[in-house]
C-alpha cells in the first residue's frame, strides 16, 4: 500500500509511461501492464545502450524512469 509521502516510480515499456506502486513485480507483471501477452512476447532491460533479456518469472523492483522494450517471439509479416 502507498503512503502519502511516497511516490510513485515511473516507467516506461515501448514508448508507453506507466507510474507504479513502490513494490516488487515480475517481468509477466509488466506484460500485462502494457497490454502485451507474456506467452508471445519477451521483456528486455534497456540500460544505455545495453539490453538485458528478464526472464518471465524473475521477481525485481523497478527503478524510476527503468526503460523496457518488448520483442514479439513470433514472426512479424512484411506488407
Amino acid at each position: 500500500m502507498t503512503t502519502m509521502t511516497q511516490k510513485p516510480t515511473t516507467i516506461f515499456i515501448d514508448q508507453q509511461k506507466f507510474e507504479l506502486e513502490a513494490e516488487k513485480y515480475t517481468a509477466a507483471q509488466l506484460l500485462e501492464l502494457a497490454g502485451e501477452d507474456p506467452t508471445q512476447t519477451i521483456l528486455v532491460l534497456r540500460i544505455g545502450d545495453d539490453l538485458k533479456q528478464l526472464k518471465k518469472d524473475t521477481v525485481f523492483e523497478p527503478k524510476p524512469d527503468s526503460r523496457f522494450v518488448v520483442f514479439h517471439c513470433d514472426p512479424t509479416p512484411v506488407s
